[in-house]
């Protein structure tokens, strides 16, 4: 089972990156060009579970969008 939502995979499918380091740092890049409240509170939860996995966990998240 996946540590993350659909919504969450498909936030991270906006990065064109599979590299977790690469990944958040991208995502905090933009974080501040964010103005809608419901996308910053999804991209911090993404950064947050980002943040205490493993390199080896994010090689097994399946980055593809969700429909």
């Amino acid at each position: 089972m996946s540590k993350f939502t659909v919504e969450e995979i498909n936030f991270m499918c906006v990065f064109e990156t599979h590299d977790r380091t690469d990944m958040i740092g991208q995502i905090r890049q933009v974080m501040p060009h964010i103005k809608d409240s419901d996308m910053e509170e999804l991209g911090e939860q993404v950064l947050g579970k980002l943040q205490n996995m493993t390199d080896e966990e994010f090689e097994d998240v399946s980055l593809k969008v969700i429909e």
